[in-house]
């Protein structure tokens, strides 16, 4: 049973002790009590009637407190029961945490896995496309050189119909009765020599002077031979040289328009200045007894001999020529003939040169235009 709230149970302790006294009072006042023991009687009644709110209100703190007590162990309980639950939630969640943690391991180390086999397939992607890379350097390096040899070619090509051309000009003008050594290289080029009969053919020189000794003495020979009986001279300073050139004269027959004087190379020094170092050339002896001469072709001596081996041929043979002479230059693209043109230019300004397109360069002095 449920006790009443303390102020109803004081309200009902003071209404009943108020009753009680003031049911005294009249009994005090009709003399059934005497005063004294009406007084002791009310305040025995107003004892017990705080007694009774005092055990009321005992009762009803000591339910409270049991209820609270009650509610208490409940809640313990609850809070027992939650800890239990909440240690097997934590247990799961470790067991969950540690599955994850090893599922996690297991991804990453699967990732990890997956990501070296990547690396390695990209290293060897990598070395495929530098391997790729280089290939396509050396075929781009072969592209070049292809392109260089093929522009080679080319020009070589061109450069062997052009010699070839000029020689079937020149065998079939001059029609030579024997077989002729090779021409080219150390010997005079097919164009050069068409340059030079072409002259023959036109002027008529007298005398044809040839520094050097080979193939071309014979072609100028069969040239002054068939036009207008014109002499040929090759100056020659080796001896084994000399004797072999006379020996093709023979052999085709043109001993009486061409001949072979040895001149072995001596040091020549200017008239003008004695001074000057000495340049070694043919010995001028063998230009003693020269007739007029009307074509010069200076192919020698050999350019290896010394750097301006060949610039004596001008101021040595230019008071032995007409005024209409040629002075034909071979190998006159290479830079110690360009250097020896020069030279003569500026030191016989009534001299001209003119560039021929030749295998090996011809430039082709004269006097006045």
């Amino acid at each position: 049973m449920r006790t009443p709230p303390p102020r109803l149970l004081l309200a009902a302790s003071a209404a009943v002790a108020g009753t009680a006294v003031l049911a005294l009072v009249p009994l005090s006042a009709s003399g059934l009590l005497e005063p004294l023991q009406a007084v002791q009687l009310a305040v025995s009644i107003v004892t017990l009637a705080l007694a009774a709110v005092l055990v009321l209100y005992v009762r009803r703190t000591d339910g409270k407190a049991q209820r609270v007590d009650n509610r208490v162990k409940r809640q313990e309980a609850a809070l027992s029961r939650a800890g239990s639950d909440l240690a097997r939630v934590a247990a799961a969640l470790d067991g969950l945490a540690a599955r994850l943690d090893e599922n996690a391991r297991g991804h990453v180390r699967e990732v990890l896995t997956v990501l070296g086999e990547d690396r390695m397939e990209l290293a060897a992607q990598s070395d495929r496309l530098a391997e790729l890379a280089a290939a396509v350097s050396g075929l781009d390096t072969a592209g070049r050189e292809i392109r260089t040899g093929l522009a080679t070619l080319t020009s070589a090509t061109r450069q062997n119909y052009s010699q070839l051309e000029a020689l079937v000009d020149v065998r079939s003008l001059l029609q030579p009765r024997a077989p002729l050594p090779p021409l080219r290289g150390w010997a005079a080029s097919p164009d050069v020599l068409r340059l030079l009969i072409e002259r023959i053919a036109t002027t008529h020189p007298k005398t044809i002077l040839e520094c050097g000794s080979g193939s071309s003495t014979i072609w100028l020979a069969y040239a002054a031979q068939r036009f207008a009986g014109n002499h040929v001279i090759a100056l020659e300073h080796d001896e084994r040289f000399a004797e072999a050139t006379q020996a093709l004269i023979l052999a085709h027959g043109l001993q009486d328009v061409a001949e072979v004087r040895l001149a072995p190379l001596t040091d020549w020094h200017p008239a003008a200045d004695p001074d000057e170092e000495s340049i070694p050339w043919y010995a001028t002896r063998a230009l003693s007894d020269l007739p007029e001469i009307g074509l010069v072709f200076v192919d020698g001596p050999p350019g290896a001999t010394a750097p301006a081996v060949r610039y004596p041929a001008v101021p040595a043979l230019l008071p032995y020529c007409s005024a209409d002479a040629w002075i034909v230059l071979d190998d006159a693209d290479r830079p110690a003939e360009k250097a020896i043109v020069e030279r003569w230019l500026a030191e016989y300004p009534e001299l001209t040169a003119v560039s021929h397109k030749a295998e090996k360069g011809a430039v082709v002095l004269r006097r006045g235009h």
